[in-house]
């Protein structure tokens, strides 16, 4: 099960349409999740009669043969830890623009196969060893398993089999068949030699157009516990374990060939169900019967969870001729990790393989929508003039409705054509899915299944509406405005998305346009300041590895900034202000280490030399939206006020800021404006603080800290009651009336100060 979906990700990355998977009794829940599998049309499921243990692979495969669809040209017979990897004339990728080649596999075996007498092809084996690990790690197998085998290794000669189904009689072994007409060739489609006797073993080893990557033994733990699995029945001597592992694992040669299709895998996996709602505890009863009928309960209980409540669809207009979804269905769907599975197809007149720009555009917030290109192309043989494109999606939410529409590309221009409203309803007793943590290479973690979509963002899926574009412009002509209004300098400071400069290290590959891109467009320049290119000179110091937010030493270069661009000092003597400070290094958990279980933490440098908060005389203590911090500096290097509008990435700012203004005044509103504190404060430089992942909606002027700060303090719980106690701070009436303060400290319940 754990190794499942990434051996159906990756196959379908590389090229396969279909799989034929003989289920040879699993008890682990992968049955459950490749019947859900089979639903998407993805698999064909065989469960071989009388076959319980994995020493019957030839009947499996007997079994496979039988039930090969019609529509199948060749099938590959290979195991679940095997991949089928291509590779060109000389063992290696073929790129595209540095990239892996899709059809580079399909297109190598449509050559091999192009001879009417070639019946099978046999691909040698290229054995992958623990690559010196003890634990399983995070990530994929391909990506974590990267030293191999020598060349001559000689389980390397063992082949599996590429065939035409038609024409295979039956398996000798797992590795070979007979064959009723044609014959077998290798990779350089010369005839295949054969060691004498010994079908499914090579004279030679060929790594000519494809191999098969066999992870024969992964981690020592991995490599344990799945001999514990499939000898439950019999023990595992320490005599036996320690041969099959020492035979397998050989790390003489690296190899990172298959690492390259990484993220073409994680791409793939978003369109798959998730596992997790099949999987079976491994401390749950040994007994087979009872583990299967755990996983179909489970898989039935999470699902019912979730259903589909209906649809609306809306009149086809040419050229599409037809649209129909397949999942979700009318009274259950397909759980994704973020959300749920869409599969569907449309129809469109015209469509060519030369013409064939179709996209899915999907919207359930206004103003905002995720763009998908189609999964696959299908086009019917003759003079048909129409073709048709398939989506396999995930849409990252879980309730509400959402708007499906066609965009084409034609020479026309941009047409968009309306197909359907569909409503998701989940039961009243499911929980909303909670922002979780995205392992990336090294370690690095990145925000996942937020409310923003923020790996969607990543991806360069979500995208603004001209409305919505148009909402941050008369934002930002409004604030200036307002600052004109309160003889004040204004400046936008958008703290860039850690997947955008951290890219090297996020698993998912980056899309070109982000919502931030687009707004950064259509801002005035003198209006905003987003560091995105500061922040990537700076390279792994820019951010925490297990935090979404900035290093302090970044926030201190962007502050740096912030008061060159306001013209307040040129930008080496801002700089020069903090060059004597002092950092320790200490380890933090940060927001993504505290949401893994066990909690993670990394080293990060930390301010030592100064500290903030002996200058804070004023804290409500509210979490998140509705705090007001004042901070008061007689020492600062301007004789001025500032008032931050900020989000969360402002607080790493506050070393720095306090140091620079006479009085700091922050308020968590993530660049939302109450017009009257503008006024009340006073302040000569206003700071606008908001996140790249907030870009999907513009803030708003209209916004009112009184009402906010009234609805926090009664919906508090008392934990986090509790929790912002030991920040809070109260000051005079007198003080907070100078700042102008004292109207949002009064609506604060009575005794909000006291213990």
């Amino acid at each position: 099960m754990d190794a499942l979906q990434e051996w159906i990700a990756f196959h379908l990355a590389v090229g396969v349409e279909h799989f034929i998977i003989a289920d040879i009794g699993s008890s682990d829940g992968s049955y459950a999740y490749l019947r859900e599998l089979k639903r998407l049309g993805l698999v064909t499921l065989v469960r071989p009669s009388g076959v319980g243990d994995t020493s019957s692979e030839p009947f499996a495969y007997q079994s496979l043969l039988a039930a090969c669809p019609t529509t199948l040209d060749i099938v590959a017979f290979i195991d679940v830890d095997e991949f089928l990897l291509p590779l060109d004339e000389h063992g290696a990728q073929t790129m595209i623009a540095n990239k892996p080649n899709p059809k580079r596999l399909t297109n190598w075996l449509g050559v091999i196969f192009s001879d009417p007498e070639v019946s099978a092809l046999a691909l040698n084996s290229a054995c992958f060893g623990s690559s010196g690990e003890r634990f399983r790690g995070d990530g994929l197998v391909i990506e974590r398993f990267t030293q191999r085998s020598s060349r001559t290794f000689r389980y390397n000669r063992f082949y599996k089999s590429v065939v035409r189904p038609s024409r295979v009689l039956h398996f000798d072994n797992e590795r070979h068949a007979t064959l009723k007409t044609g014959h077998y060739v290798d990779g350089e489609g010369k005839p295949l030699q054969v060691v004498d006797g010994r079908p499914g073993i090579s004279r030679r080893v060929c790594w000519q157009g494809a191999r098969i990557n066999h992870y024969a033994v992964k981690s020592v733990e991995e490599f344990v516990l799945s001999r514990v699995k499939q000898r439950a029945s019999s023990a595992l001597t320490a005599v036996q374990g320690d041969a099959d592992f020492s035979r397998f694992d050989r790390n003489a040669r690296k190899s990172f060939v298959a690492k390259a299709w990484a993220s073409h895998v994680y791409l793939q996996a978003l369109s798959l169900p998730s596992t997790s709602v099949f999987a079976v505890p491994f401390n749950a009863p040994r007994q087979s019967w009872w583990r299967k009928t755990l996983s179909a309960s489970l898989s039935w209980w999470k699902h019912a969870r979730y259903t589909f409540a209906c649809s609306r669809s809306a009149p086809l207009k040419p050229p599409v001729t037809a649209w129909k979804r397949a999942w979700p269905q009318q009274s259950r769907g397909l759980l994704t990790q973020r959300g749920v599975l869409l599969q569907a197809s449309l129809s469109v007149a015209g469509l060519t393989p030369v013409n064939s720009n179709v996209q899915l555009v999907c919207c359930w917030q206004e103003g905002v929508e995720c763009v998908f290109p189609a999964t696959r192309f299908e086009f019917a043989d003759g003079d048909s003039i129409s073709g048709t494109a398939h989506f396999r999606v995930e849409l990252p939410v879980r309730a509400g409705s959402v708007r499906l529409s066609a965009v084409l590309t034609t020479d026309a221009g941009e047409l968009r054509i309306p197909l359907e409203r569909l409503t998701l309803m989940p039961d009243a007793s499911a929980q909303e899915l909670q922002a979780s943590a995205l392992i990336g290479q090294q370690g690095w973690l990145f925000l996942d299944q937020d409310t923003n979509t923020s790996l969607y963002q990543h991806l360069g899926n979500i995208s603004l509406r001209q409305e919505a574009l148009d909402n941050w412009i008369a934002y930002a002509e409004q604030l200036t405005t307002l600052s004109v209004q309160a003889n004040a300098k204004v400046l936008m400071v958008i703290a860039p998305s850690k997947e955008r400069v951290m890219h090297a290290y996020h698993p998912y590959p980056m899309g070109a346009v982000t919502p931030v891109d687009q707004v950064v467009e259509v801002l005035p320049n003198a209006f905003c300041l987003y560091p995105e290119a500061l922040l990537k000179q700076m390279g792994d110091d820019a951010y925490h590895v297990t935090d979404t937010h900035w290093t302090q030493q970044a926030a201190m270069r962007v502050t740096c900034e912030a008061v060159s661009r306001l013209g307040l000092a040129a930008l080496e003597d801002a700089e020069r202000w903090f060059a004597e400070d002092q950092y320790k290094v200490v380890k933090v958990r940060g927001d993504l280490g505290s949401k893994l279980t066990p909690v993670r933490r990394a080293a990060t440098p930390r301010l030592n030399s100064f500290d903030h908060r002996e200058l804070k005389r004023y804290d409500n203590g509210l979490p998140n939206f509705g705090r007001i911090i004042v901070w008061e500096n007689s020492d600062a290097f301007l004789d001025q006020c500032c008032l931050v509008m900020g989000a969360s990435s402002s607080y790493m700012m506050f070393p720095y800021l306090v140091r620079i203004f006479r009085r700091v005044v922050f308020v968590h509103s993530a660049g939302n404006i109450d017009a009257s504190l503008v006024q009340a404060v006073s302040a000569q430089v206003v700071l606008v603080q908001t996140n790249a992942r907030f870009m999907v909606r513009a803030p708003q002027l209209t916004w009112s800290l009184h009402d906010t700060i009234l609805e926090k303090t009664e919906g508090v719980s008392m934990e986090e009651h509790t929790a912002a106690f030991a920040q809070r701070m109260p000051a005079e009436q007198a003080a907070l009336a100078g700042w102008g303060l004292a109207r949002w400290n009064d609506c604060l319940p009575e005794g909000w100060f006291n213990t």
